[in-house]
């Protein structure tokens, strides 16, 4: 079974922020006392086993 976290990367003040995108990614930023995810916590997340999936945004696009 693999273990695999999602999370969303957003531009803050032109600064690229990794915020939770399911259950377990939050629980991670919870325990790190944080609404995001810094590269050193997904560092460590990777090394208790889990993969880390990176969630696009869709394209929204109008009818014509």
């Amino acid at each position: 079974m693999e273990k695999t976290i999602r999370v969303s990367v957003r531009s803050v003040y032109g600064r690229e922020t990794v915020y939770p995108a399911c259950p377990d990614a939050l629980r991670f930023a919870q325990l790190t006392g944080c609404k995001t995810l810094t590269s050193e916590a997904l560092r460590i997340i990777e090394s208790l086993g889990y993969s880390v999936a990176v969630e696009t945004p869709a394209i929204l696009r109008r009818a014509a």
